[in-house]
């Protein structure tokens, strides 16, 4: 799986070398496209495992862990 930053990285490289003719434009306006909303959906992705609740109860000696996600 890729992380944020190599996504990054690819739109940085996508932009460092502009398209020379009218195709190579579109290949890489679509590319940029994909890139895009791949970088959304792993920035949502975060963001709801940063939202998590994280629960820790103990009693004598037992220790309860409950983690609630949102789906």
């Amino acid at each position: 799986m890729r992380t944020r930053e190599d996504i990054l990285s690819e739109l940085a490289e996508l932009k460092a070398h502009p398209a020379k003719s009218y195709s190579g434009s579109m290949l890489k306006t679509a590319q940029k496209n994909q890139l895009m909303s791949e970088l959304g959906r792993i920035e949502t992705e975060e963001h709801f495992l940063n939202e998590s609740n994280q629960h820790k109860f103990q009693f004598d000696n037992l220790e309860i862990n409950i983690s609630i996600t949102k789906k």
